[in-house]
């Protein structure tokens, strides 16, 4: 048993063996250091499901409990030297509210973002009762924490919520609401790498927001903090990313943070992640790779980012492929990217084969009403000892249907024409921007909007014809142009 590293003198004494259940929780009375014993308790599966460890055997915990006298924040850190090598440790966390026959799961950490160490910090109530149980999915061996409260009466937002009403140009923002109980919130915001302190800042005195006129499909980054009174405000969260839906043609080859940006996983095990050896990909540098189950079949995925897509548009994604091994793969589409919305399958190859890159192409798919969709690949692939599946350079493209009756109903005046050229339309359609493209597609003038009608300046190109591209919140029109 490793010794306990907190000077009793200085910060208090602290029980070194936490008890095997809820109700004999072991309470913390004192920040400090704290040894953990080898984890053989009752295990709650109310924050993760899980039946049995890593390894398949019987799952177990060990309880702490904590109750602070004021507001404030705690912050629970594994990622101590004397749990890495040579005495590598690999642990797993969960925070719960309630009492022990109806606990409520609070927070989690399993990993912190360098090791297999957790670390979580957490806001707490004055008065309420936080139970923390340590589990042995991982590792059952003893280890040690430190466990620390901080007095705060002006605390920030920590539980940032999916984002909803989402467009190419709006979306709402959400958080749970801070436990200071604030008068409101203020948020900033800007395109994504701005630097805090230059973006632009927003008030609500709600836990939400809703942004419109942003730019087209992009990504932003935004930042949240509590507004106790005109004199209190809380720090700031961690960086948010906004990722607006996306319209199509739409191209992500993993190699860039601008390309990653709303792809997002789920699946049965760390068998898939980022391949970043530049020989192994298809496109520059990077690639996405799926690696087989050694005992299980493979249920992995990944979700693309969102897709504003209009009713009747005919959506076709390509993709490139390697793998040297047979592999089930299949592509399918959904409201949302999580595995449950994922309904409908677009194309499937349970033999996929090649051994370099190959691309494949999905029969198109037609929305069939207007709104947010998320396409997915799913490794589905038999249990295997060693085998990858490499995921490349995608591109999604479209033939739009009602963006076409869209087209229609937007007027463009005078064509042809010398200086100007205007636009307006009677759907109420908010255009965002408009792009003028060459006939090569070669993008030679772009112009941000946020109204139902205006004009672009063509004075200065060259005569001939040209597409121009008005992205609205009702879908994009494309008019063709000619400049005299």
């Amino acid at each position: 048993m490793k010794k306990l590293l907190l000077s009793l003198i200085l910060l208090g004494s602290l029980n070194s063996f936490a008890q095997g259940d809820c109700a004999s929780a072991i309470n913390i009375t004192a920040n400090g250091t704290i040894t953990a014993p080898a984890v053989t308790g009752v295990f709650s599966n109310s924050c993760y499901t899980h039946t049995t460890t890593d390894a398949a055997g019987p799952v177990y915990g060990i309880w702490y409990k904590y109750t602070p006298a004021a507001n404030g924040e705690v912050t629970i850190d594994a990622n101590l030297p004397v749990n890495v090598v040579p005495n590598s440790v690999d642990t797993k966390v969960s925070i719960f509210t309630g009492d022990c026959s109806a606990l409520t799961c609070y927070d989690v950490n399993d990993d912190n973002a360098t090791n297999f160490l957790s670390t979580l910090t957490f806001p707490v109530v004055g008065g309420t009762t936080y139970y923390i149980q340590w589990d042995n999915y991982w590792d059952g061996n003893g280890f040690d924490f430190t466990f620390n409260f901080t007095a705060n009466t002006c605390i920030k937002p920590y539980y940032i919520n999916a984002v909803t009403n989402l467009t190419a140009t709006s979306a709402t923002l959400n958080w749970d609401a801070s436990v200071s109980a604030p008068s409101g919130y203020e948020v900033e915001y800007g395109l994504t790498g701005f630097t805090p302190g230059t973006g632009t800042v927003a008030t609500t005195s709600t836990n939400s927001i809703a942004l419109s006129g942003l730019n087209a499909s992009v990504v932003y980054d935004y930042y949240i903090r509590s507004v106790c009174s005109v004199s209190s405000q809380s720090a700031w969260t961690e960086v948010n990313n906004l990722v607006l839906a996306k319209v199509c043609p739409y191209a992500s080859g993993f190699d860039t943070t601008a390309q990653l940006q709303g792809w997002t996983t789920a699946g049965n095990g760390a068998s898939f992640g980022l391949g970043t050896t530049a020989a192994n990909a298809q496109s520059p540098t990077q690639y996405w790779i799926f690696n087989t189950n050694a005992t299980a079949a493979s249920n992995n995925w990944l979700f693309s980012p969102p897709f504003n897509l209009q009713a009747g548009e005919q959506v076709t994604v390509s993709f490139w492929t390697r793998c040297a091994t047979s592999r089930s793969l299949r592509l399918t589409v959904g409201n949302a990217n999580t595995t449950t919305a994922q309904t409908t399958q677009i194309w499937a190859n349970p033999a996929l084969l090649a051994t370099t890159y190959a691309q494949q192409t999905a029969p198109a798919w037609t929305a069939p009403t207007a709104g947010i969709y998320y396409f997915a690949f799913n490794d589905i692939s038999a249990a295997a000892a060693v085998a990858t599946l490499r995921i490349d350079t995608t591109n999604f493209t479209s033939v739009l249907g009602t963006n076409d009756f869209l087209s229609s109903k937007f007027s463009v005046f005078p064509n042809p024409t010398n200086n100007v050229i205007n636009f307006s339309n009677d759907q109420n359609a908010v255009v965002s921007t408009v792009e003028l493209a060459d006939l090569n597609g070669r993008v030679v003038k772009s112009s941000k909007v946020n109204a139902t009608e205006g004009q672009i300046s063509v004075s200065d190109l060259a005569t001939g014809m040209y597409m121009m591209k008005i992205t609205t919140d009702q879908g994009v029109a494309v008019k063709k142009i000619v400049k005299q």
